[in-house]
């Protein structure tokens, strides 16, 4: 198995080949998002609904590691 199919793998659920993969990259693109005040907390609400993965900027990345529950 290559290392990009097992990277993969932690998105894609196994069952179904489905992922719900969120965007969360917008606040560089076109400035702060209003109600997005903590991207730490937007992250785990995030988790929580369900997602798999989310697109971030490599600052945000961190946050996707929560260590407690889902990871993004």
């Amino acid at each position: 198995m290559r290392g990009t199919s097992i990277r993969l793998e932690r998105i894609f659920n196994r069952s179904t080949g489905n992922a719900v993969i969120i965007p969360m990259d917008h606040g560089v693109t076109v400035g702060p998002i209003r109600g997005i005040g903590s991207i730490k907390d937007i992250a785990a609400a995030v988790a929580l609904g369900g997602a798999d993965a989310a697109i971030v900027h490599k600052g945000a990345a961190s946050f996707g590691h929560r260590g407690y529950g889902r990871d993004l």
